[in-house]
């Protein structure tokens, strides 16, 4: 392989790196007073589409955000509670596990990471109950 090739591998491994060293660095949960606190930047925050859900799973869809190399997803059973990554990636759907309990609900929260690796804000709360026909917003 020659200079120019070893280079380019080189600079390749380093962003592969920085963006795994990022992934890691995200906390596993966060309380809804941490993340109202938590400055927006440049990058748009996600916008969500739709959440329904049957008795095996939940599913979830958002707008992309133009930039935006992969999105986090965050759950927790109480809007005002702890939040739990469940899920990082590309797509703009996700279709949760999750099953809801009569009376139950789910609440998410979404973020979008930009090339440069910096997160966007946290969406609104997107609520899903068991109660209810369809979803909620709270």
């Amino acid at each position: 392989m020659n200079k120019g090739g070893l280079v380019v591998l080189g600079m390749a491994l380093l962003v592969g790196a920085a963006f795994l060293v990022d992934v890691l660095w995200i906390p596993g949960s966060a309380s809804v007073r941490e993340i109202s606190q938590v400055e927006t930047g440049p990058f748009p925050v996600p916008q969500w589409v739709a959440a329904d859900f049957d008795e095996h799973q939940i599913i979830l869809r958002w707008r992309s955000v133009p930039g935006a190399l992969a999105y986090t997803l965050w759950r927790s059973p109480d809007p005002e509670g702890e939040f739990q990554v469940i899920h990082m990636g590309r797509d703009t759907t996700y279709a949760d596990q999750y099953s809801l309990n009569p009376g139950e609900t789910c609440c998410y929260l979404l973020t979008a990471t930009d090339p440069e690796f910096d997160e966007s804000g946290f969406s609104h709360p997107r609520c899903v109950s068991s109660n209810l026909a369809g979803d909620t917003n709270e």
